[in-house]
């Protein structure tokens, strides 16, 4: 049995998905950020501050994650051809 494969072809990136991609990389710019803030000043607040600090930056990474792949998805054109 021989199966043939057809190159799929893919365009550019969209718009959206390059705007994703820019907030994306932001995204992970403001989890570092608050890393770097909670390791500073995590031992001069108290439990609720630390917890909230580490809530933001898991949801800032979190967020830069699923941006990333939406902006990063090979999206091809899946509409049939006109003979």
């Amino acid at each position: 049995m021989v199966i043939l494969m057809e190159t799929v072809k893919h365009h550019p990136k969209h718009l959206w998905q390059k705007i994703m991609t820019g907030i994306s990389n932001i995204s992970f710019v403001c989890a570092a950020i608050g890393v770097v803030i909670t390791i500073i000043y995590g031992g001069d607040v108290t439990k609720e501050y630390k917890a909230a600090m580490g809530a933001i930056t898991f949801i800032c990474f979190a967020i830069g994650i699923v941006l990333k792949t939406m902006g990063g998805t090979s999206i091809p054109n899946l509409k049939p051809k006109k003979d």
